[in-house]
């Protein structure tokens, strides 16, 4: 599998994931449903890791462990806000116009700045239509 396929088939689970966010009751909290679908990720993961990996240490090196901790961290509080987003009733065509033109936008961003990323003619167009499009879905919301 290329990390190209994966490219196209990850942001299919990540609709899907949201839109079945939208089917909590808006009085459950979402750092309660958060903490659920964490557990359940967790689960997963250490499965995926036991039957891909050689190694069956769960020890990470102490270099690495913050890394890893914090970047948890940081998935957890975007889930948390994905939840509370649709709990406030976002409709999940809006919501996901303006999620993943900016997931392009900030990840070329930071591309750019902190990993000196060059961008080709193509991507900067794709950029430039991403931007385009936000514009539009904000000059012209409803």
């Amino acid at each position: 599998m290329t990390w190209q396929l994966i490219a196209i088939v990850a942001p299919l689970l990540f609709v899907v994931y949201q839109a079945l966010s939208k089917l909590f009751p808006k009085d459950i909290s979402p750092f309660l449903i958060n903490f659920y679908i964490s557990l359940m990720g967790a689960a997963v993961m250490l499965v995926f890791y036991i039957f891909t990996s050689e190694s069956k240490s769960l020890a990470l090196s102490p270099k690495h462990l913050p890394l890893a901790l914090g970047v948890g961290a940081l998935i957890a509080i975007g889930n948390a806000a994905i939840i509370r987003a649709y709990g406030l009733g976002a409709p999940q065509s809006a919501f996901t116009a303006l999620f993943y033109p900016l997931l392009i936008i900030y990840g070329v961003g930071l591309g750019l700045l902190f990993w000196r990323e060059k961008l080709t003619l193509l991507q900067g167009i794709g950029v430039a239509l991403s931007l385009c499009g936000l514009l539009l879905l904000t000059w012209f919301k409803k």
